[in-house]
């Protein structure tokens, strides 16, 4: 697996477990509010983790209206300097 690859399972991960669903029930591009009923609160607590493991700071304005795993990837990686 490569470093981006890495990257984006561990937060796809921290974002599952932060819902209440297993990694791989989750794909990257679908709208984690309306596909898997996931609230507000699930998604800022899985980027609060994911600031925390990174030391990132989100604005929750970056993850975009409809959220998405690659959203949220997106923009820890912008925050972190990680090469796309």
């Amino acid at each position: 697996m490569s470093a981006r690859e890495d990257r984006l399972s561990d937060v796809r991960m921290i974002v599952a477990h932060a819902i209440g669903l297993t990694h791989a029930d989750m794909a990257d591009e679908v709208d984690l509010l309306t596909t898997f009923a996931a609230d507000w609160r699930g998604i800022g607590a899985a980027i609060s983790r994911i600031e925390k493991k990174y030391r990132v700071n989100i604005p929750m304005d970056e993850v975009g209206e409809s959220p998405t795993i690659l959203s949220i990837y997106r923009a820890t990686a912008h925050h972190a300097n990680w090469p796309e």
